[in-house]
């Protein structure tokens, strides 16, 4: 007989790189998706920094550049945000940082280890989405659709409804005020 117990990954295990690309998530902008990076790492270190890719059209992505610029006064959370770079016109580049542990380890106390738990698992799409619209006031599609993968094989596609990952919509759209 079997036991019920799940089995659970040993934390000396890595933790395997997973890529989650974004398409379309800007209201009215079909052509301009990101991708998030993550690298492979162990359960209990630091959570390593997630790259977000950002790639569109010249003239919204250099007014999504400016307007990224406002993630970065985002206080009071456990991470932060790089500053956002171009790397031409169409791409732009910047990280989501784990601040969690500051200073600690997991050891250290729970409200770090609940904090670095949630970093870990609640996907970077769904804090970068909401920090656009609820920061940057960017407004977003009704409807965000990601692919999930790993190197080797796709995991899943998903598509959600907006209200499901943000409860609030910016105003601002890409399109109108580009160029």
């Amino acid at each position: 007989m079997r036991s019920g117990r799940k089995s659970i990954r040993p934390s000396n295990q890595p933790l395997s790189e997973v890529t989650i690309r974004v398409p379309g998530p800007f209201a009215g902008i079909s052509d301009l998706g990101f991708t998030a990076q993550y690298r492979s790492q162990n359960f209990q270190e630091p959570l390593h920094d997630v790259p977000l890719l950002i790639e569109g059209p010249p003239p919204p992505m250099r007014r999504l550049a400016e307007l990224l610029q406002l993630l970065r006064g985002i206080e009071g959370t456990a991470y932060a945000w790089s500053d956002p770079v171009m790397l031409s016109d169409e791409v732009v580049v910047l990280a989501f940082r784990d601040r969690s542990l500051a200073g600690q380890t997991l050891s250290d106390g729970e409200p770090a280890h609940k904090s670095y738990v949630l970093n870990l698992v609640h996907p970077v799409v769904f804090t970068f989405l909401r920090d656009c619209a609820e920061t940057a006031h960017l407004r977003l599609a009704d409807v965000i659709e990601m692919r999930v993968s790993t190197k080797s094989n796709s995991i899943a596609d998903i598509v959600l409804p907006l209200d499901e990952i943000v409860q609030s919509n910016g105003d601002r759209l890409l399109w109108k005020v580009a160029g």
